[in-house]
Order: structure tokens, then sequence, then C-alpha cells
């Protein structure tokens, strides 16, 4: 009996023995279950994060230094005509004038130190410094100055950083070229820009301990680092032959691992160019920082894991030791995706993935629930008002408050930057039941989130879906709930919408246009009509404006307000305008005279378009002369320093260059000073306005002196009377166009309208001789 029962025993023990083992590594695997594929997941986390905020700061950076060139600018444009000569240029930077001048701008925007004028030889000449030194102060050596002075498309230039003896400053000069009156190189106006005014912009946004926030050249030079590292500032912020060294050569945005040399630290860094210098801002947080939010659960698996490994050891299984390994990462990696980092919410894919699931069971066990898809209004004012770390804090007290009014069996999730999502499950008591929720929902934001000591308004809009009747599968439901949404922020006065099948929902047609603009591109369903422009002068064609119109195969003749602000949304405009181009340099070189056609371009064309060699292409292949076209441009094109040296690029071409519906924006004095445009094109409500409003007849007056000051021409749009007409004629207008001189027409109708005015001017020149005969 003894021998029988101690093999039994061995046997028994064995088996709890084994199966201890398999329940520990169950217990890791059900542990790490709950905390999957967290390590990639939290990186994907942090990248919207990183690039948000690389966003951002590189809007608040491009107009940080843009305020300071417009001081730049602002003082070469009070420089007299006569100054801009290298003989004169020396005594006017010098004299107390000019002096207080400089003082009056440097003072002018905080970060700015110093503004100092430099001449052609590199000395300073006048200088906003209060003492100034008494030796002459050569600026030869730097590459700023050897930049400006010897690359002649080089308007502006980022100096190196540099520490100021005495002060204890840091600093980094911007400086700009000034020509003479000829357009040589006359000189530099250079300020000096204190760092610390970007510091403190930059230390508003270290809400983490490893976040650091980079300012640097396109060449790498870090021009500022905050927190402040030894010895980084001035020196690159690659090291050579490295991933980051070539992303930052790419000059786009990006996202990229690294290790750092300044710290040594592998650290997830998002790359965002400035749109008008040639430097960038970088933004980073290290990986391991990252982690650290799982430490709690990391060590519970590591004891777990460390029971299962004596176990394994204990039994001589070493072969499976690598199991602990692959246990450990695959846990923190699935938690960590599944979960937002501020606010420890589910995020977008456990919300997709409980959303199924939920729908399943639903449709199972015969209950149902709804959904709710809320939208924090105005949140991008916070941000710009308060700093992103008051709107990180904000996020996690709308998390907080959101979380309080659930019950245990609701689902909720963060699913976009200031999107969260609800699952209310289940809903028993219909329609009211959700209406109390979301009467609760709205009630948690009316008391305001305190920021700082400030008090943050933070409002919500809510679009609800039910399972029962908005939707047929999951992604159905998200898409009512999203409709509804949509609907709820158009609706301030309640904040929040059920969907409703009779919902417009103004995306959707706005993706459907503009999937027939393209399906309209393809089939060549665009046509150009072209409206004629008299010359006031002579009383004959001056020329054509080319107008799109779609020929749609339902719905006729569609003008072009109806379908380019999608074009433009979408990024269609580029292959349209492209198209636009070509047509009228083409249709203009059928014409029996050398008449010029003008083509409006768009603004999206200058952010996404090389619209110099879209321009070139279309005079190429139609062999236009560059001086018969004339591109029209409005206000809304803003006058970067690249989209001017662009304009100049096509005048330099022959090309003529427009201001469009003059006197409608804001700004339209400041860009006639920023380029010297051919034209200016009266807008039609002036001049339909002439004959009834004093005002506008003022208006009109004024804008042709002012274009005859500036040696432009002028353009009167929308003429619809004889007496409109008349009135321009008196005002001294170059051209007039509208419907009183006749409407747009077809490539065949102009094309006769042409040949017919060209018959009858012919002809005037043949009765002449037989007048004067006669007489």
């Amino acid at each position: 009996m003894s021998e029988k029962a101690e093999p039994n025993s061995i046997v028994s023990a064995y088996l709890i023995f084994s199966l201890s083992i398999v329940a520990a590594a169950a217990a890791v695997f059900g542990a790490a279950i709950l905390f999957a594929r967290g390590y990639g997941g939290d990186l994907a986390r942090a990248e919207g994060d990183l690039t948000g905020l690389a966003r951002a700061l590189q809007e608040q950076t491009d107009e940080a230094l843009q305020s300071v060139e417009t001081v730049l600018r602002d003082v070469v444009g009070r420089i007299p005509q006569a100054c801009l000569q290298a003989s004169e240029f020396d005594a006017f930077a010098a004299s107390q004038t000019t002096k207080a001048t400089l003082v009056g701008a440097a003072h002018s925007l905080s970060q700015i130190i110093r503004i100092d004028l430099v001449n052609a030889r590199g000395r300073i000449v006048g200088t906003s410094n209060p003492n100034p030194k008494a030796e002459p102060i050569y600026l030869k050596d730097t590459s700023y100055y050897g930049a400006l002075s010897t690359d002649e498309s080089l308007i502006m230039s980022l100096g190196e950083p540099r520490r100021v003896q005495g002060t204890g400053r840091t600093i980094f000069p911007l400086a700009r070229k000034i020509k003479d009156a000829e357009g040589n190189f006359l000189g530099i106006i250079v300020a000096t820009i204190d760092i610390g005014h970007f510091e403190r912009i930059y230390g508003e946004h270290l809400r983490t301990r490893s976040l650091a926030i980079t300012l640097y050249r396109r060449d790498g030079i870090i021009l500022v680092r905050h927190p402040n590292a030894e010895g980084a500032i001035g020196r690159r912020i690659w090291r050579p032959n490295t991933p980051l060294q070539r992303m930052i050569a790419r000059n786009s945005q990006t996202l990229i691992r690294d290790v750092s040399w300044i710290d040594g630290k592998e650290r997830l860094i998002a790359l965002h160019p400035l749109a008008h210098y040639p430097a960038g801002v970088a933004v980073s947080r290290t990986v391991a920082e990252l982690m650290a939010g799982r430490r709690l659960e990391a060590r519970l698996i590591r004891f777990m894991a460390y029971f299962m490994d004596v176990a394994i050891e204990t039994t001589s299984l070493l072969g499976l030791r690598h199991v602990k390994t692959g246990i450990l990462r695959a846990a923190s990696e699935r938690y960590l995706s599944r979960h937002d980092i501020l606010t420890k919410l589910p995020n977008r894919l456990y919300f997709t993935e409980e959303l199924k699931r939920t729908f399943l069971t639903s449709q199972r066990s015969g209950t149902d629930f709804a959904l709710h898809l809320l939208d924090l209004d105005r949140f991008k004012d916070i941000n710009d008002n308060h700093g992103y770390a008051a709107g990180d804090e904000v996020i996690q007290t709308v998390a907080r408050r959101l979380r309080e009014r659930l019950r245990k069996s609701d689902f909720i999730a963060r699913i976009g930057g200031d999107e969260f999502a609800i699952i209310q499950r289940p809903v028993a008591g219909g329609r009211q039941q959700i209406i109390d929720l979301v009467v609760a929902l709205q009630a948690a934001m009316k008391v305001p989130c305190t920021v700082n000591n400030r008090e943050v308004e933070a409002g919500l809009s809510i679009g609800v879906a039910t399972a029962s009747s908005d939707g047929k599968t999951s992604t159905e439901l998200m898409r009512s709930a999203d409709t509804a949404l949509y609907a709820a922020k158009s609706d301030p006065d309640s904040g929040y919408r059920l969907y409703d099948p009779t919902i417009k929902d103004a995306r959707a047609e706005s993706r459907a246009l503009e999937g027939a603009l393209r399906s309209a591109h393809d089939n060549n369903e665009f046509e150009l009509f072209y409206q004629p422009i008299l010359d006031l002068a002579t009383n004959r064609i001056w020329g054509c404006e080319a107008l799109v119109r779609w020929k749609h195969p339902t719905k006729g003749m569609i003008p072009p307000l109806e379908f380019i602000p999608t074009a433009e949304e979408s990024g269609l405009i580029g292959p349209i305008g492209d198209w636009i181009l070509k047509e009228a340099c083409s249709t203009a070189m059928t014409w029996s005279f050398p008449l010029k056609v003008a083509v409006n371009l768009s603004p999206m064309q200058f952010k996404r378009r090389d619209i110099f060699t879209s321009v070139k292409q279309a005079l190429a292949a139609s062999g236009l002369p560059a001086s018969r076209l004339v591109l029209e441009i409005t206000e809304t094109v803003k006058l970067t320093e690249e989209s001017t040296a662009t304009l100049k690029r096509l005048k330099a071409l022959g090309v003529s260059i427009a201001l469009d519906d003059f006197g409608t924006g804001y700004a339209s004095m400041s860009y006639l000073r920023s380029f010297p445009f051919d034209k200016i094109k009266i807008d039609q409500s002036f001049v339909r306005g002439m004959t009834g409003s004093p005002d506008s007849r003022a208006i009109v007056k004024a804008t042709i002196s002012l274009a005859n000051d500036l040696r432009m021409s002028t353009t009167a749009e929308g003429v619809e009377t004889e007496e409109q007409l008349d009135a321009l004629r008196l005002a001294g207008a170059s051209q007039a166009q509208g419907y009183f001189i006749a409407k747009p027409m077809s490539r065949e109708a102009i094309a006769a309208f042409i040949a017919d005015d060209r018959r009858a001017r012919q002809s005037e020149q043949d009765d002449m001789p037989r007048m004067r005969a006669r007489g």
C-alpha cells in the first residue's frame, strides 16, 4: 500500500507543481492582456501630442520672427529715396533723427535688444544702442552679412547665437538686406533678438520632465533650447550621419526616434520647419518617460514573472526563460496602445473595439444603447489664449467630470484632441434617458475650469445616435452620431442634437462635390468663358478675363463660386488651375488680334503649387508671349518672402501682375507697398455705388488717383450701365469690364467678337483718309 502511494504522491506533487506553473503563466498572460501593446501604442499617442505642439510652436515662433521683420521693414521703408545711395546712406544712418527711429523701433517689441544699420562695407553706421563704441565695428565676418551681400536672391538671414559679455544674455541676429535706388546691395539692417523671449514662450509648454523644445536653423545650429542644456546653444542639433540630420535636411514636417547627443537618451522627436524662415522647431520627449506611467502594473507583472521564473528554474525548464521577456513586452505594449496618456481613458482604438462588441451584444440580447460624441467648444481659443499646458489641464478636468456623471456600465474614451465618446449602455428608458445624460454632461461643464488661478470656460457640443434606429452597423452608428455632432456645433442655443435622418451633413455634400470635381477634371467638363475688357482711352477691346465654368452633365453650367472653395480645400485647385492657365494661353493665341488675357490665381495655388513653373509651362506649350498674360491675385495671397519672390520672377519673365478686388480687404494699402503691381482692379461693389453714393465715388476717384501716382493702370469691374461707364471715364479709369460692355462668352464666341471688333477698327481707319479728302 505504501509502495503504491509513494509514486502516486510524486505524480500528484508533479501535477500540482506543473499546474502552479501553468497558473502563474496564466496570471502573467492575463495581466498582459489587460495591459497589451503599450510600448508602441504609447509612442503612437505621443506622436499626435508632439506633432500638435510642434505645429503650434512653429506658428508662434514664426509670428514672433515676423513681428521683428515687420519692424525692420518699417525702418527701411522710412529711408528717403535720396538716402538709398552709398554716398548718402552713412550720413543718414548716423543722424540723430535715425537714432531716434532706431531706438523707438527697438523698444516696440520686447524680444528686440537693439537694431543696427550696416553699410555695404560691413560697418555699423547707425544703431539704437544708447552707448555705442567709439571705434568702428565691422560685421563683414558674420555669416549673415556674407550671405546677404553675395546672394542676390536672399532677402533675410538668421545669424548664429552668442552670449553677450557683461549682460549674460544669449542672443541671435535677424538681418534683412537693404537695396539702393537701382536695386544694388546697399547694406543690411540687423535686429539683435533675446532668446529669453522664446524661452518664455517654450516654457509655457514644458508640462513633463523630459520635454525639450529646440529652435534650430536649417543647417542644424541650435538657436534656442528650453530647458537650456550646457553647451547646446550654437552647436548642431544632430550628430553627423544620423537619422536626425537626414530628416532635418528634408525640411518637412516629420517624426523620428533618435538618441540625443545632448543628454544621451533616446527621444521621440517632432520636427516642424518654420513657414517663412530657414529654421524649424523640434519638440521631443524621452522614450523612457513615456513608459513611466505604467510602473505599478509593470512591477506586478515582473513579480508574477519572477515567481514563474523560479518555478521554471526549479524544474530546469531553462529554455522557457525568454517567455518572460516576451510577456513583459507584450503586456506593456497592449495597455498603452489602448489608453490615452493624458487622461488615462481608453483611446480611439479601444473605443472602436468596444463599440463593435457593444453593438453585437445589443443585437444578440435585444437591448438598446446610445452613442454620444462630444466636442469641446472653442478649444483652439483656449490653447491660443492660455497655452497648451492649460489646454491639457482643461482636457483632464473635462475627462474627470464626464467620468463622474456615468454609470459603471457606461464606457467613455478620448478619441481625439478635444473629442470624447460615450457608450451609454443599456438604454431602457428611451429618448428621455438619453436626454437626461446629455443634460447631466452639459451641466458638468457649466462650472468654469480653473487653470493657473484663472477661470476657463469650456462648453460641450454633443451628437447622439441610438443603436436601434440610427445604424445597421457600428460604423453607420458612428457616422450618424458624427452627423448629429456637426449639426449640434451649428446650433449654439441647445448645444446637442439627436440624430435625425433629415439632418443634412454639409461635410458629406462637400465630399460628394469633391468627388464630382475629380470626375469633372478627368472628363474635361470644365470650360473657360472670356469677358472683354474695354480700353477707355481708345474705346476698343484691350483684352479678356478668363473665367472658369463647370459644364455639369445634368445641372448645366455651374459658376465658380459654387465649386472653387471646395476645389481649394481639397487641393484640386492645383491641377484645375494649371489647366486654366494652359487653356487661356492657348485660346489667346487663336485670336485674330494680339490682345491680353487675364487669369485669376487662387491663394492655394501659391501654397500647393510651383506657380512660376506652371506659368512657364503654359506659355511654352501655347507659344503666347509673356507680355500678353496678366495674373490676378487678391489680398488673400499672403505676400511672404517666398510668394513675393515668385511674383518678382513672374514680372521678370514679362508677365503683368494685377491686384484684384481692391478696396474689399483690410490691408490693401500695405499690400501696394509690398509689391509693385502693374494694375489695380476696382471692386464692382464700389462701381455699382458710384451713381448713388458719394462715398463710393470718392473711393473710386481716390483709388484711380493712387494708381496713377504709383504708375499703375486701373480696371473697374461690374459696369452695368452707361451712367457708370461715363462716371469712370470722368474719374480717369484706364479700363472697364462688365455686362454693359459684354458678358462672358465661350471660346468660339469671343473669337468672333474680337474679329468683329478688329474689322470695325480697320473700317474706321480706312474711313479716316476719305473723311480728310472730303474735308
